[in-house]
């Protein structure tokens, strides 16, 4: 009887921990209990871009603070890495964050080269990419990279508008144009060239100074005088030594300055610029001085904070948190189920401090884009919006098959003045 009962004792025993064990220790086992989410911030914080490493960086340890440090009711923990503007250092550094770290999704990115010398990585390791610095290069969207998310733009998203826009309200017929001999900035000079010659206009003029040009003077000194308009495509610190060499030759106010996005005009570079940059135009999908309410808290948050006004990495990788940050929700908070969560990523539709933000097909953002000039008001030197454009896609609107007729931009490099 003794045995009997014993064995009954066992046996019930088991089915009852078969029954209860998984859902009675699942709050101590599930990972939104028991681990960190881990985001990784690739920046390069050496090299002409550091203004656009900081803001990147401080983008996204502004939203952490306003999430109380958590997603999705998890701790969250950001690892920040420097790729010193190279990319096989950024394949070195997203490396490390995906395989030491363990980072769950990765934000950043400042330059064209860097982003496609990872993208394979990224897909192949199933860890989401959210592009949200200065990384523009057309091919990186234009056909299906499932773990790769851009925030920022497309090169056609901002150069061809305010090419048009150039052509038309500038009246400009003949351009010289300027850019830094880079993926990204030849790409937003050539759809700008492009779409300034399809509204009517002529390129007389290609000037392609190296990235990382410490003298911006010899470049400056072979623009011709004889155009009503140079678009110019110099970017972070060599946008600097353009706009106040071009000062110092005696051509600002002579001959408008239009940038193709905002290679000399960023807002994270106008204390250094100064004056030099005011008169210039520019077309981005985010500026400060948009007067709505989302984007206004989001400025006093981040001067409060930062004790200066954000430029567009900063917005952009915000906004990429956010993002982060609904889709592990839409997960229950479990970010380690890749399937459910990428699939969250995708359907991202946010309010964020630049507008709406959600995805294409091919997970490029569809977003407004502001035509601005720099002025002076008062004693500050800020954007002044002109224009905006509702819901720019990468395709301008045209069906994706048509558009992929087009040559490649980065082809069109030394085509235009034969």
């Amino acid at each position: 009887m003794n045995r009997s009962r014993c064995s009954l004792t066992a046996i019930t025993g088991l089915v009852i921990l078969a029954i209860l064990g998984p859902a009675a220790s699942a709050p101590a086992q599930t990972p939104a209990a028991t681990s960190p989410i881990t985001i990784g911030v690739l920046a390069p914080s050496t090299g002409p871009f550091a203004t656009y490493a900081r803001d990147i960086i401080d983008g996204a340890r502004l939203y952490s603070d306003e999430a109380g440090g958590q997603l999705g009711r998890r701790r969250l923990e950001l690892v920040v890495e420097d790729y010193q503007t190279r990319p096989d250092v950024a394949l070195t550094k997203i490396r490390k964050l995906v395989e030491r770290d363990r980072a769950q999704a990765i934000v950043g990115l400042v330059l064209s080269a860097a982003a496609l010398a990872v993208k394979d990585y990224v897909n192949t390791q199933k860890v989401p990419l959210l592009i949200s610095g200065f990384a523009v290069a057309e091919t990186l969207t234009l056909q299906p990279n499932p773990y790769v998310f851009r925030l920022t733009y497309s090169p056609c998203m901002t150069a061809a508008p305010i090419g048009q826009w150039t052509y038309r309200h500038l009246k400009a017929r003949r351009a010289a144009i300027i850019a830094s001999d880079s993926v990204g900035p030849l790409e937003l000079m050539m759809a700008w060239a492009r779409a300034f010659e399809e509204a009517g206009g002529k390129v007389v003029q290609e000037i392609y100074p190296p990235l990382g040009t410490a003298d911006m003077a010899p470049w400056v000194a072979k623009l011709r005088h004889d155009v009503d308009v140079i678009g110019v495509q110099t970017v972070g610190a060599d946008g600097v030594r353009f706009v106040k060499q071009f000062q110092e030759y005696g051509l600002k106010g002579k001959i408008p300055l239009v940038d193709a996005s905002v290679g000399v005009s960023e807002i994270s570079l106008l204390p250094t610029a100064g004056e030099a940059a005011v008169g210039v135009y520019n077309s981005q999908p985010y500026q400060y001085t948009v007067d709505t309410p989302r984007n206004r808290k989001f400025v006093q948050a981040f001067r409060s904070k930062f004790g200066r006004d954000p430029g567009s990495p900063a917005a952009f990788t915000y906004a990429a948190m956010a993002a982060i940050d609904q889709a592990v929700n839409a997960t229950g908070g479990n970010i380690e189920d890749s399937a459910r969560f990428l699939e969250a990523l995708r359907k991202t539709d946010l309010e964020a401090p630049q507008g709406r933000v959600r995805f294409d097909r091919f997970q490029n953002v569809v977003t407004d884009i502001h035509i601005s000039r720099i002025d002076k008001v008062g004693d500050q030197i800020v954007p002044v919006v002109i224009e905006t454009i509702r819901g720019v896609d990468q395709f301008l609107g045209m069906d994706p098959a048509e558009y992929l007729k087009k040559p490649r931009l980065i082809t069109l490099k030394g085509s235009f003045a034969k």
